[in-house]
């Protein structure tokens, strides 16, 4: 099993949220342990699903909001 903090660098990682010394213990890492390899490339793929299934809010939902919040704008500022 992987440290469990080797396994929070891999998800910071594949967010491009590294340190230069924490991608640097992260290859070296990588490169013995196919484990952990199979596991930064699992999260890769994990990633791209969720890009790819990201959604937006509709446009209705929007204008919805957006009329609430000009009907309340006088309370924000109480």
């Amino acid at each position: 099993m992987t440290n469990t903090s080797t396994q929070n660098l891999l998800v910071l990682h594949t967010y491009g949220e590294t340190t230069d010394d924490e991608k640097q213990f992260l290859a070296s890492e990588l490169a013995t342990s196919e484990t952990l390899h199979e596991e930064m490339m699992e999260l890769i793929r994990a990633k791209r699903l969720l890009n790819k299934q990201m959604k937006t809010p509709s446009a209705t939902s929007i204008r919805i909001i957006m009329e609430h919040s000009l009907k309340t704008e006088h309370l924000h500022e109480i």
